[in-house]
């Protein structure tokens, strides 16, 4: 989709994050766009904000609902009548060790990184395919091509999103419609935060964190920040929209590692071990 103006772009966690980095850079380039998030009052602002120079509809949306994707939907198709970007961005952060980490944490972190990743594609791909044109973005990770130790749930809720694009890819060749999986590796977003959202009843179960708990996440927040910015990954979003590029990596800093798989699976060795994802964070 080489011509993006005046198109519509549908964005989902677009009040803070990769998801206003997207909503800005299509602005940008003279899209309307569709921002959703579940946090209201960020979303307000923002907005606000990108409304000053783009055509915006702005919607609370918890992702993990699938009513509340189809209204997405409808208002999207009521206020500009069609869409020809959907960016599948939301995400939360949340894991812990698989012998430990209770089901109430991996349904919610699988229920809005994988399951409002589907509903979002299921609910928006037939009209691009009926319209012959379309771009879905859908957000994975470097937790989607490397499965980190301390992380089940987030993992397999992303290795699910590559495998939903990939599936994707195969399924819409030549109709037109595309498809991109963005693979973050270090960005600096908040998703590290990511239990600021949890759902009331799982909230007041968290016990406070320990002293070591504090520090760690808190040294977490600080080599997050000094990382790559949104607004380059959305550069990078943007040119794969026109070009058509299937993987979006944010920088190379894993692909030794993504190597060291690819050849395990190739000659059928052991894995190579990875440690735990917060380890990478100081090498």
């Amino acid at each position: 989709m080489q011509e993006l103006s005046s198109k519509t772009a549908v964005v989902t966690g677009a009040a803070s994050g990769i998801g206003l980095g997207f909503a800005e850079a299509f602005a940008a380039q003279g899209m309307n766009v569709v921002m959703t998030d579940v946090e209201s009052g960020p979303l307000a602002i923002e907005a606000e904000r990108i409304a000053q120079s783009a055509e915006v509809l702005s919607m609370v949306v918890d992702v993990s609902k699938l009513d509340q994707i189809e209204a997405m939907h409808a208002a999207t198709l009521e206020r500009f009548g069609a869409a020809h970007v959907l960016c599948n961005n939301a995400g939360v952060g949340g894991g812990g060790d698989v012998a430990d980490c209770p089901i109430d944490m991996w349904e919610w972190v699988l229920n809005v990184d994988l399951w409002g990743v589907i509903y979002g594609c299921k609910t928006f791909l037939p009209d691009m395919l009926e319209q012959g044109e379309g771009h879905i973005i859908n957000t994975a990770s470097i937790c989607g091509q490397l499965a980190f130790g301390g992380n089940g749930p987030y993992n397999v809720a992303k290795f699910g999103v590559v495998a939903l694009s990939e599936t994707i890819a195969e399924e819409v060749a030549d109709t037109g419609v595309s498809v991109s999986c963005l693979c973050p590796g270090f960005v600096a977003t908040r998703i590290i935060e990511s239990r600021r959202n949890l759902p009331e009843d799982m909230a007041a179960q968290q016990g406070e964190p320990t002293a070591e708990e504090l520090a760690i996440r808190n040294a977490i927040l600080e080599q997050f920040s000094q990382r790559k910015p949104p607004s380059e990954v959305a550069d990078l979003v943007v040119n794969a929209i026109k070009d058509e590029q299937f993987w979006i990596f944010t920088d190379d800093h894993f692909q030794p590692r993504m190597a060291d798989r690819a050849e395990a699976i190739q000659v059928g060795t052991s894995r190579p071990m990875l440690g735990r994802m917060a380890d990478t964070f100081f090498e």
